[in-house]
């Protein structure tokens, strides 16, 4: 770093004198008051000085002497030697030479905000206008000097021979811009002439004709500057270049554009908005047209779009709100614009979107809320849009509260209502199985557009549903906790089926008949739970105290009626097939709703479960010992049905979950099993198969029964100190901040601090990826994480392996690694990978990100001042999938 200039040097001091002075101050030496007249107006200014105050009459000046100071209004000054000539109503400030040649006390002058070091000043009372040598000002990111400056009575200054030097913390740095002019209008901007930048103090080609920066405490619209760089198969670009609008304090919109020179072009519309405890949000649109030449190998020609809105209510105590989160477009936009900054959304395969309002009445249970809900599979083109959607819900009430049974004040109603009407491009086949006469047999989507409207609007699924709850619980035998319920559900839906037997065709003819239709069902249950616990003590023991386990135990009892019973009148029995006798089934009249059918077959079944947790006392060097969990859960859970014509009980779930080493490592697993028999038969052609029959696997000789299905993970996160103390994200990047501006101080709608808004922060996340955060304070951190799954079938195994990682690596306190990979086993192949690398070059900063391989191949290095003032003057190169095909 170089040596820190004279000026800056030798009048820290005056600077610091100069800050404190107070009208209350007792300052050795002399002091002093003079009258001026400033248009028209008698003014006082004091003076002081250490050394000494000299008057002489006859020229009518005043000279003072070693550290001396001056008050007027909001201007102050410090310097070493201060001549006050009152026949021009003018100062001039300067500093000393000692005996070996250094300046001493070089003049530091203050007005409001504004602080100047300087090596010379001349200031006029009356025109208020100076005239100041060897300039060095502080500004907010960086400090700007100037060999000659000329300061008017408005406050604006002209600079000449300026540099601007964007390194708060090195004021002799080699990286600045220079110019012959600067104008600076205080409170509105920055204008400079031609400049270059340089670095190291070595001129570069980097510049512009004329510079224009924003100085303001409230919101300024703007240029925004596009990016530039090449692209193979889309050609030379000019990217996010287009203008900021700065509406208001609510809200800020930046329109941009992108240009290729083969044709390719693309515009966005950016917007933030907050009001102050109220709500916040931000929404974005963007179309973009790929097109490249007819004699391109890998020819584009696309149009595409993309809407994301996202809305969060703030305000509180209110009995409504309104959110909203939104993302969708058509299915080959990410495939088209690859974001190497937000890779995520490239490699997503599902967006959902959902948009809500809800409240509760006053003084009332009751509670709604209103949605549209939208999913959408970019890979297979499914959409499935729930548009509207409602709901009213009544709260638990308790009619007998006051009772002193606790059976009765206990018992509780409940109650709620579902409407909903889901659009989807997806045509599902009625009941499958059988032929049918007019309907697809199989499934097929609906090409989305304003032309298949008509089409998606007849194949949408709507109906309502209630739910009516009644339950109580009470304790018996001081142990044992009781909870009978009573559940009631009816479904609505404005169309039913009708179905015939078509003998001629072989087909069941399905007959769409609207008029309104209503489903009742009801069923009842009965729960029982309680807590075992058992202690295992080692007196003996120096270390361990005791092991505790815990058994939560619970069985259920529950029945439900056969609701294809003809009184009920919700199934059909139909012929569906004319070979012999005929085949018959039962089919529902709602089959395909939207809120399902009434449920098919009586069934009076026992629920069984068990939950255990292991814990163990450790003692340590205090009084108290430590609790340590050993395994944290451990849970059994399956169901017996005493109506099942067979296979009666139900595979048996096991889940499995605890940490280790400190709550460093988590372990999760589950299984299935499968409690029955599985027999090899042979077929004529001597193929084996295995069958499920029904008969316990124990009594076969099989043991306990197959594991049709199990997963397992480990996970751990692991981190320097560093990194659990904290520290700031140095390495982070905010660009475009200076066309972006500031709110100002803080009104109805909020600010943030430094003079900056909350919808400013929020307009520089959304331009830029969040993630792209580097703290270098955190020496090293790694998440790592191995998951393994397993599913049987009769006829097929299939096994999925995989481990991930990702996190960053400080090889120095400058140098950053970042990276995010994973291998998975069973494809033998790697995933998505990409490596980071960051770089603290002072008051530059380099970026490069490098995904080494697969369907988004690429790199990016961006090298950029990290004043956001000169955040246009960077180096870029980027490469993505659209420059080559081979890879690097």
């Amino acid at each position: 770093m170089a040596q820190t200039s004279p000026i800056l040097q030798e009048d820290r001091q005056n600077r610091a004198d100069l800050n404190s002075i107070n009208e209350n101050d007792t300052i050795p030496g002399q002091s002093d008051s003079l009258q001026v007249v400033v248009n028209g107006i008698q003014t006082t200014i004091k003076y002081y000085a250490a050394d000494s105050i000299i008057t002489k009459l006859l020229t009518n000046q005043t000279y003072l002497y070693g550290k001396a100071r001056i008050e007027y209004g909001d201007i102050n000054l410090a310097a070493e030697r201060i001549v006050i000539d009152r026949n021009k109503n003018e100062l001039t400030a300067t500093g000393v030479q000692d005996s070996t040649g250094v300046w001493l006390g070089r003049p530091v002058f203050k007005d409001g905000s504004d602080i100047f070091d300087t090596e010379e000043i001349r200031y006029n009372f009356e025109t208020q206008k100076a005239y100041i040598k060897g300039v060095a000002t502080q500004q907010q990111e960086g400090f700007l000097r100037g060999s000659v400056v000329k300061r008017e009575a408005d406050e604006s200054a002209y600079i000449k021979d300026g540099k601007y030097i964007p390194c708060p913390d090195d004021p002799d740095a080699g990286t600045y811009i220079k110019a012959k002019k600067i104008k600076i209008n205080p409170g509105k901007n920055v204008i400079t002439g031609p400049f270059l930048l340089y670095v190291g103090n070595i001129p570069t080609p980097l510049g512009l004709p004329f510079g224009y920066f924003p100085d303001t405490q409230e919101a300024t619209s703007g240029i925004l500057f596009p990016k530039y760089g090449d692209e193979r198969r889309r050609g030379l670009f000019l990217k996010e270049g287009g203008y900021y609008f700065a509406w208001n304090d609510y809200i800020h919109t930046a329109a941009t554009a992108d240009v290729y020179s083969k044709g390719s072009w693309a515009t966005t519309i950016r917007s933030v908005y907050r009001k102050r405890y109220s709500y916040g949000g931000q929404f974005n649109v963007t179309y973009n047209k790929n097109i490249t030449p007819e004699y391109d190998p890998d020819r584009l020609n696309s149009r595409d779009f993309w809407v994301s809105w996202s809305h969060t209510p703030e305000s509180r105590g209110r009995n409504s709100r309104f959110s909203a989160s939104v993302n969708a477009g058509t299915s080959t936009y990410n495939q088209n614009n690859l974001n190497t900054t937000n890779l995520s959304n490239n490699v997503r395969s599902e967006f959902r979107s959902n948009i809500q309002y809800s409240g509760s009445i006053p003084r009332s249970p009751f509670s709604y809320s209103f949605s549209a809900r939208h999913n959408q599979n970019v890979q297979t083109g499914v959409i499935d849009v729930a548009l509207p959607e409602m709901s009213l819900n009544m709260n638990r009430i308790y009619p007998f509260k006051n009772a002193e049974a606790d059976i009765l004040n206990r018992v509780n109603f409940d109650w709620r209502f579902n409407a909903s009407n889901q659009i989807t491009n997806i045509v599902r086949p009625g009941s499958a199985g059988f032929n049918i006469a007019n309907r697809a047999t199989e499934i097929d989507t609906i090409t989305v557009g304003f032309d298949t409207l008509g089409e998606l609007l007849d194949n949408a699924k709507n109906g309502a549903r209630h739910n009516v709850g009644l339950s109580t619980s009470f304790t018996l035998l001081e142990h044992f906790n009781f909870s009978p319920s009573f559940q009631i559900e009816e479904l609505w839906y404005l169309q039913e089926l009708d179905y015939e037997f078509l003998e001629e065709e072989n087909a069941v003819k399905i007959d769409t008949i609207n008029g309104f239709s209503r489903a009742m069902t009801y069923s009842a249950s009965l729960g029982l739970s309680t807590q075992i616990y058992g202690k295992f003590n080692f007196p003996k023991s120096r270390k361990v105290e005791a092991i505790r386990h815990i058994m939560s135990p619970n069985i259920s009892f529950s029945y439900r009626p056969d609701f294809s019973d003809p009184k009920y009148g919700f199934y059909q029995e139909v012929q569906t097939d004319t070979t012999g006798n005929g085949t018959y089934r039962l089919l529902s009249k709602y089959d395909g709703f939207r809120f399902g059918s009434p449920s098919l077959g009586e069934s009076a079944s026992i629920g069984f479960g068990v939950s255990n947790k292991f814990e163990m006392k450790v003692k340590n060097d205090t009084a108290k010992a430590e609790k340590v969990a050993l395994l944290e859960s451990l849970n059994f859970q399956g169901s017996y049905n005493f109506l099942a014509d067979s296979f009666n009980l139900s595979p048996i779930a096991i889940t499995a979950r605890t940490t280790l080493f400190n709550r460093k490592l988590s372990i999760n697993a589950g299984a299935t099993l499968d409690p029955y028999t599985y027999l090899t038969q042979v077929s004529e052609t001597g193929v084996e198969t295995l069958r499920r029959v029904d008969a316990l696997a124990i009594r076969s000789g099989q043991g306990l029964g197959r594991i049709t299905s199990a997963r397992f993970s480990l996970s751990t996160s692991l981190n320097s100190k560093a990194a659990n103390s904290g520290g700031n994200n140095q390495g982070f990047s905010r660009e475009n901040a200076s066309m972006i501006g500031s709110m100002g101080d803080e009104n109805e709608f909020g600010t943030i601090n430094n003079g900056g808004s909350d919808i400013v922060r929020q307009m520089e996340q959304y331009f830029y990826d969040e993630n792209s955060y580097v703290d270098i304070s955190v020496p090293w951190n790694i998440r790592l994480s191995m998951d393994y799954s397993y599913r049987w079938t009769p006829t097929n195994t299939t096994t999925r392996k995989s481990i991930k990682a990702n996190g960053q690596i400080g090889l120095t306190p400058k140098w950053q690694v970042t990276y995010n990979t994973g291998y998975d086993f069973d494809a033998k192949d790697f995933t998505t990978t990409s490596v980071g690398l960051y770089r603290d070059l002072g008051c530059w900063e380099m970026r490069a990100n490098w995904i080494p391989f697969g369907a988004f191949t690429s790199y990016t290095i961006d090298i950029q001042i990290k004043s956001s003032v000169l955040k246009d003057l960077k180096i870029s190169r980027r490469r993505s999938q659209f420059d080559n095909n081979r890879g690097f």
